[in-house]
């Protein structure tokens, strides 16, 4: 199923460029559904935190093809040796060499996807970096969600909706990997639907899917208070 090119979700513009529109289509072409609509969920929930902190994005392109490519790491053509966060974010900056985009820009969109899941380093850096951080963990952990009106979270998940998923989350260097995938769930779709006070069901195993590719996302629960005191205004 393809994506839907929107050009705004929720007061946020999608960029409609040629480099974005590269980006959607790798995205599209080589990751499943799910983590597609997670990537995008990415870049909107990103967009509003660093609105609602009083912050501006002044590279729009490279914080849309950070936070769209920012989990290429999982993805079986991308993976090498070491944390997927540096996989996916050579990739990208791979992606941004082939598209002429200068080594400057190529590099925050690296460090954008490099810092992802590392709580106290993104938002003190650009704002694009920022973005990147506070949307994967809206959108993953659930970091400030209950804090997002009922409206504005059921206009994204209405464009691009939220599904159970067994994935399974590549381990830092000398970890082993879990026999099995571990199920997540944001179940967000539902709460959506009652307007009853948001909270988000957290993976029962914190040293699972939780660590997201090592132990800094599972650190985002307990050391990113920037994400738990967004103020959403529209």
């Amino acid at each position: 199923m393809s994506l839907a090119r929107l050009k705004s979700v929720a007061g946020v513009r999608i960029p409609d460029t040629a480099l974005c529109n590269a980006a959607v289509d790798l995205l599209e072409s080589s990751s499943p559904q799910f983590l597609c609509t997670h990537c995008l969920r990415t870049y909107i929930f990103g967009s509003l935190a660093v609105r609602s902190l009083g912050r501006s994005v002044a590279d729009e392109e490279a914080a849309f093809c950070a936070a769209l490519l920012h989990d290429l790491g999982l993805i079986a053509p991308y993976r090498r040796d070491n944390r997927f966060e540096i996989d996916g974010a050579d990739a990208a900056r791979d992606f941004c060499t082939r598209h002429h985009v200068s080594p400057e820009r190529a590099d925050l969109v690296w460090r954008a996807i490099a810092l992802h899941t590392s709580p106290g380093i993104a938002t003190r850096l650009a704002d694009e970096i920022a973005l990147v951080h506070l949307g994967a963990g809206l959108d993953f952990l659930g970091l400030g969600l209950d804090q997002v009106p009922p409206q504005v979270l059921e206009e994204i998940l209405e464009q691009y909706p939220a599904a159970e998923v067994q994935v399974r989350i590549p381990q830092s260097p000398g970890r082993a990997l879990p026999e099995q995938p571990r199920r997540t769930s944001l179940d967000l779709d539902r709460r959506c639907r009652t307007h009853r006070r948001l909270r988000v069901a957290r993976p029962s195993n914190p040293d699972g899917i939780t660590n997201h590719g090592g132990s800094a996302v599972g650190r985002m629960t307990r050391t990113s208070p920037v994400a738990l005191k967004l103020r959403w205004n529209r």
